[in-house]
């Protein structure tokens, strides 16, 4: 059964329910009020008659006339009345049925209404039976009662008989009613449960580009906008990885078709002097290097992703690691009369794991020497900030350069950053330099890298829990910047999030 039939099906059980036990409740609470009407009809009753036979045997009749007086009496057309005497013996029946009969009156009153006695008794054919006694003659010393009878309400009290078609009339429009009302809450709940499932079912198949609209009970829609969520990380996720594929394969296919066309040009001799076959072999050690260089940085990133990247965290002087990967890189810079201007004095130690962030600083640092034309500068600063900013990412990758209102304030933090006077980076290529195999000059492959150098360095600092940012301007050139927290780790290593 679908889940609305079973909604409704409930509905159904929960409304019968209700009712049956609102019918249940109303016999238990008439019985009762309908013998309280009973018995003061009786009492009105009982007090008219006697105020007739009052005046009846004031006038000088006997007491054997008052059973004809009674039975002649207009109040005797639908009640039951009787005369008792003193001794509470019957001498007057409007039915003539009781008389002679001794009536337990004293016995079986229970309060007095006034002057008026009221109790139950059991008649002589075993029904239970509610009485008024009004005295006849002087209240204080009177000639007998007149008693009015009536039979004790019974299961379903006559109120509930009078109003049964009322109830069933009323209980049928409220059935109604509410299975429309059920069938509808039905629908609400159902419907966008059957959309998510059809559209998980579409994303089982291969579609990934499913999503349900978000509307209905806030839990659907919750369950709506997470299911959204889901798919569209499934479908960044499907597309990355068939873009990693594509970069992947493209990647290796330019070296390893030089290698193989330089290879095969020497085992067929093709290279005739020795100077041929140098360039020939230099080629191949080349680009199996660059081939050395990819499959070395996709393991960096396989490792990451699966948080098996361990760093070793000891107490680090960020002087030091900054001079000395300055110094490695000065004779590429002397060469290209490229200027590098150190900015930073004694920087506060950092927590984190030295050779990693030394590869962090060496591949920003080389970036920027390839960018930069002869005769332009490089700048490293360094400073401690008090209350770092991290920016919004607004993709998983990108980054909103509008830090002033678009920031999560952080602690304390050393930033360092490295600036050169390159081409500078497109406002649409910059918000996607972290992805992986991005490259902004799609026609610089050889000794360009593979787009993996800013992935890696984005990995490695968000695995120190800190965060790297870029600003560009076209003909002005690029900044790096990187913020790494003063705070100290809370365990020996710090693995990757991921």
């Amino acid at each position: 059964m679908k889940l609305s039939g079973r909604l409704v099906l409930s509905y159904t059980l929960i409304i019968i329910i209700t009712l049956f036990l609102s019918i249940l409740t109303l016999l238990l609470v008439s019985r009762p009020i309908q013998n309280r009407i009973n018995r003061i009809q009786l009492v009105s009753q009982s007090r008219q008659a006697a105020r007739r036979l009052d005046i009846f045997l004031r006038r000088g009749n006997s007491i054997q006339a008052i059973n004809e007086r009674i039975t002649n009496s207009p109040l005797a057309d639908n009640n039951h009345l009787v005369v008792v005497d003193r001794q509470g013996v019957v001498v007057a029946d409007t039915k003539g049925e009781w008389i002679g009969r001794t009536l337990p009156l004293d016995r079986s009153a229970e309060r007095p209404v006034g002057t008026t006695l009221v109790g139950t008794f059991e008649a002589p054919d075993g029904q239970a039976t509610s009485f008024a006694a009004e005295p006849v003659g002087n209240d204080d010393d009177p000639v007998g009662y007149v008693v009015a009878l009536a039979a004790e309400a019974g299961r379903i009290p006559n109120v509930i008989s009078e109003l049964s078609l009322g109830f069933l009339v009323a209980g049928g429009v409220s059935l109604f009613v509410s299975l429309l009302v059920g069938i509808l809450i039905a629908r609400s709940i159902a419907l966008p449960l059957s959309r998510i499932s059809q559209a998980a079912g579409a994303v089982a198949a291969g579609d990934y580009t499913q999503r349900v609209p978000e509307t209905g009970p806030p839990e659907i829609r919750r369950v709506s906008a997470s299911f959204n969520t889901m798919a569209g990380r499934v479908e960044a996720s499907q597309q990355a990885m068939r873009d990693f594929v594509s970069n992947v394969s493209h990647e290796l296919k330019t070296p390893l078709t030089s290698i193989k066309g330089f290879s095969q040009a020497i085992m067929e001799g093709a290279t005739h002097d020795e100077a041929a076959r140098r360039r020939a072999a230099g080629i191949i050690y080349e680009e199996a290097s660059r081939m050395s260089r990819l499959v070395e940085d996709l393991l960096d990133l396989a490792r990451i992703d699966s948080g098996q990247v361990v760093m070793h965290l000891t107490s680090l002087d960020l002087t030091q690691i900054l001079s000395s990967t300055a110094d490695r890189l000065l004779p590429q810079a002397v060469e290209k009369q490229i200027t590098v201007n150190r900015q930073w004095g004694d920087l506060p130690p950092v927590i984190g794991d030295g050779d990693r962030l030394a590869q962090v600083f060496t591949n920003l640092l080389d970036n920027a020497l390839r960018h930069t034309p002869s005769g332009g500068q490089i700048t490293i600063a360094a400073h401690v900030v008090r209350d770092g900013v991290r920016p919004h990412r607004m993709a998983s990758h990108s980054v909103d350069t509008n830090i002033s209102t678009s920031a999560v304030k952080q602690g304390p933090m050393v930033q360092i950053s490295i600036s050169d006077t390159g081409p500078g980076i497109p406002p649409d290529d910059l918000a996607r330099i972290f992805e992986r195999f991005y490259q902004i000059d799609k026609s610089r492959k050889r000794g360009g890298g593979a787009g993996l150098g800013l992935a890696i360095i984005k990995e490695i600092i968000e695995a120190h829990h800190g965060f790297v940012d870029a600003t560009s301007s076209i003909g002005v050139g690029t900044t790096f910047t990187i913020s790494v927290p003063l705070t100290e780790a809370d365990a020996p290593t710090l693995v990757s999030r991921r």
